[in-house]
């Protein structure tokens, strides 16, 4: 089960937003409907089977606290997984709707590492919700109520055809529905707080878990068997022990090698950063929208993991390339235009040996490239640009827009993406500038100033990520390959 904190926010993005009190307001009032839903869906639970199996929920109570409490802290930021959700699975066959309501809550509530009240109350009302909705999942496609076949001993045991049709998939169909159920929340909750777009944000969720998070059922398909048809009993929970703990450790090893990435990324970040101190926070804005037009690009899973590395690393090339020119020279000055070309191919050689790295490097290598073909390093035109550095490209210039220079003041988002739109077919992907315009639609974007120490340090050199930049390397245009060198 992934759970967010609700008081983590966007570490990247450092401009205006809502009051606190307008924030705690929203995310409290989510909290409550949450709250509700959970008490509605385990009165429906009992009215659905109004027998519980008390055996079932102390049981898979233990066993959900236990992964409540074991669950991987910083699988993203914010976000922590484990293996309650496979709990919760069984607990709707074994103690029944409302039963397994009881287990989510109960599960939550024994949360000995919770990050505060209003993250403590909203993952026990989210694991409730969970498993109501789970749970009407089941029964709605024809799950096997064991309880009150129990009832009518002529009946006997499910056969193993039963138990595939009446029991195990509707244990993958109750599972499918319980993980999204978990991320729509979360999204609600980010969306709450932070001013974001829910769906969108869900989207990010189910990204970052990944298809092998489904697979975990089957662990959960094993414990009912065990339990109910096989006729083990509560001992089930004893056997399964271990493979639980084993799927503990998998989400547990790829968090750590995340996070041993995401601080790679970092320390690379910051290298750039001392060198080039008016881009600071530059980069990780520009991630930022990357990672919010994904979903609307159909980059999902990992690719989008990847593109989110690419958007962090784009610029890395200028610690070793950064333009040195005279104070006051103009973007047209051929020695500005030939010194920004060379830092694209600088970062690709910078990150060329990192191995977790190498789906990132088309899209950095080419993230100047214009959709007319007037960019560079290649002159790539349209959908021979990479797509991660078409993304690139739009939030690169949306960014660089609604940022302050010392030769001219930041737009407003809405002016910005207007100036973008006139750019699209010629500059930049059209595709690519609508899916910016549909985050902006949920999720306003404030201009970020820089101070005037930071300026200075960039003397009068015009930003290379400005559009204006682009249309005079466009008129430029170096011929032969000593121009380019």
């Amino acid at each position: 089960m992934a759970n967010r904190s609700p008081s983590e926010g966007d570490e990247h993005v450092t401009r205006s937003s809502p009051s606190s009190f307008s924030l705690s307001l929203s995310l409290y009032a989510v909290i409550t409907v949450m709250w509700g839903l959970t008490l509605a869906m385990g009165w429906w639970g009992v009215h659905v089977q109004s027998s519980i199996n008390w055996q079932a929920v102390v049981v898979l109570s233990a066993l959900g606290v236990l992964g409540t409490n074991m669950r991987e802290m910083e699988y993203e930021v914010g976000l922590s997984v484990s293996f309650t959700t496979v709990v919760l699975s069984a607990a709707i066959v074994l103690a029944g709707p409302a039963g397994a309501v009881l287990v989510g809550v109960i599960s939550s509530l024994c949360d000995f590492r919770s990050f505060g009240l209003a993250s403590w109350l909203s993952n026990a009302a989210m694991t409730g919700c969970m498993a109501g909705a789970g749970a009407a999942t089941y029964f709605a496609v024809n799950g096997l109520d064991f309880e009150t076949r129990k009832k009518d001993p002529d009946l006997g045991m499910p056969s193993p055809g039963e138990i595939l049709s009446n029991v195990a998939l509707p244990m993958v169909a109750g599972y499918v529905l319980l993980v999204w159920v978990n991320a729509v929340l979360i999204g609600l909750l980010i969306a709450a707080t932070q001013r974001r777009n829910a769906f969108t944000e869900a989207l990010l969720v189910i990204q970052s878990l990944g298809p092998g998070y489904v697979v975990q059922v089957l662990i959960a398909v094993l414990l009912v068997v065990l339990w109910q048809p096989v006729g083990i009993g509560p001992f089930s929970a004893a056997l399964v022990i271990i493979p639980l703990l084993l799927t503990q450790w998998a989400l547990t090893r790829n968090a750590a090698e995340r996070r041993s990435q995401a601080r790679t990324v970092e320390t690379l970040m910051g290298a750039l950063e001392v060198a080039t101190p008016y881009s600071a926070g530059h980069s990780a804005r520009v991630a930022t929208l990357a990672r919010r037009m994904a979903p609307l690009l159909n980059i999902t899973g990992g690719t989008a993991e990847d593109l989110n590395f690419a958007a962090l690393l784009h610029d890395l090339g200028l610690v070793s390339t950064s333009p040195s020119v005279p104070r006051g020279t103009p973007p047209s000055d051929v020695s500005y235009l030939a010194a920004i070309q060379e830092h694209p191919q600088a970062s690709v050689n910078m990150l060329s040996d990192i191995t977790f790295l190498k789906p990132t490097l088309t899209g950095i290598l080419h993230h100047h490239e214009r959709f007319d073909g007037l960019g560079y390093p290649a002159g790539l035109a349209g959908d021979a640009i990479p797509i991660f550095a078409r993304v690139i490209a739009v939030a690169d210039a949306f960014d660089s827009l609604t940022t302050n220079r010392s030769y001219r003041d930041e737009l407003s988002g809405p002016e910005a993406l207007k100036r973008l739109r006139r750019r699209a077919g010629t500059h930049l992907d059209p595709e690519v500038v609508e899916a910016l315009a549909r985050v902006l639609e949920t999720s306003p974007w404030e201009p970020t100033r820089i101070g005037d120490a930071a300026l200075a340090s960039a003397m009068d050199v015009n930003d290379h990520d400005d559009p204006a930049v682009s249309d005079e390397y466009a008129g430029w245009q170096p011929e032969s390959d000593e121009a380019r060198a």
